[in-house]
């Protein structure tokens, strides 16, 4: 908004809330996440404003510095409850191991189709957003991280339960996620830093080994390839999670087009891979969620 006022309704039984015009954003949450509005906004004033629209920030991504300062500003203003929990469940509830689920990497375009099918299915009919990389009819999402990334996914039974990406950074263009991740300042960039994306398992199996079966396949495979730093972006809700398997924050939140509020975290593979490539069953992946719980309450008091 460049001139006027507004006020927002967020709930019905909240008094509205007048927001000053100048410099505020309307309808950021809604259309970057592609989810339902969060708010009734109502005019108060005359109204003068700016419209970001997607192919506006698509020429604002040729500019990385630029799109990832822009997506830093969003990420002040957006609201942490929005954010959704694609990995784990929260409850960390009991689960038994599952000895049946089998990690592998999409090897040709059935099953790259397979793990975009996946995103597909979380995104856009679970939690009903309208990804920009949706593709409604063939029900896949799919961006050009594709191009040159390698996919992982977890099978049972047949059914692709989970997914995760990695792009190793010597082999292709990461658009903005390098200025996001503030890669370009690691004496390890671009030779030897990989990036994960798309990191998401089904809703039924969350909570159980799923995302620390795809972690370990990953942290393997970088491993191989003498990768020493992976980055990746988090949600507010998974930090504890993600600092319980070693990764630390190491940048500005900022609002993910499809996750939301989220926060750049690096994993030292040098100092945690070794330990979480070698995977040992459910009894590590408690001590995680232990551990997790642990970085939660010491958060909530800090």
């Amino acid at each position: 908004m460049v001139d006027g006022s507004v006020t927002v309704d967020r709930q019905a039984n909240v008094p509205e809330l007048v927001v000053a015009a100048s410099g505020s954003p309307i309808g950021e949450i809604s259309f970057l996440r592609g989810a339902p509005a969060t708010a009734t906004v109502t005019a108060k004033t005359r109204i003068s404003a700016l419209v970001i629209d997607d192919p506006t920030l698509i020429r604002i991504e040729d500019n990385p510095e630029l799109s990832a300062q822009v997506s830093r500003q969003l990420a002040l203003i957006a609201e942490e409850r929005s954010c959704e929990n694609l990995v784990l469940d929260s409850t960390a509830k009991a689960f038994v191991s599952a000895p049946g689920i089998e990690v592998l990497m999409c090897r040709n375009a059935e099953m790259l189709q397979r793990a975009q099918r996946l995103r597909y299915t979380v995104y856009c009919e679970e939690l009903g957003r309208q990804s920009p990389y949706a593709d409604h009819e063939k029900k896949i999402i799919s961006d050009d991280l594709d191009k040159t990334g390698h996919t992982f996914i977890a099978v049972e039974k047949g059914d692709t339960i989970g997914t995760l990406r990695a792009n190793l950074s010597r082999e292709g263009p990461l658009g903005v996620l390098e200025e996001l991740y503030g890669m370009s300042s690691s004496k390890n960039h671009p030779q030897s830093t990989a990036v994960c994306t798309k990191f998401i398992v089904k809703k039924s199996k969350r909570g159980g080994p799923t995302s620390i079966k795809l972690i370990s396949a990953v942290a393997k495979y970088g491993i191989r390839n003498s990768i020493k730093e992976t980055y990746i972006d988090c949600i507010p809700a998974l930090l504890p999670y993600y600092k319980a398997i070693g990764f630390t924050v190491v940048g500005e939140a900022f609002l993910h087009r499809e996750n939301g509020l989220s926060h750049p975290m690096m994993l030292d593979v040098l100092k945690h891979g070794k330990r979480l490539s070698d995977e040992r069953g459910v009894r590590e992946y408690l001590r995680l969620i232990v551990k997790a719980q642990f970085f939660k309450l010491i958060d909530g008091l800090s």
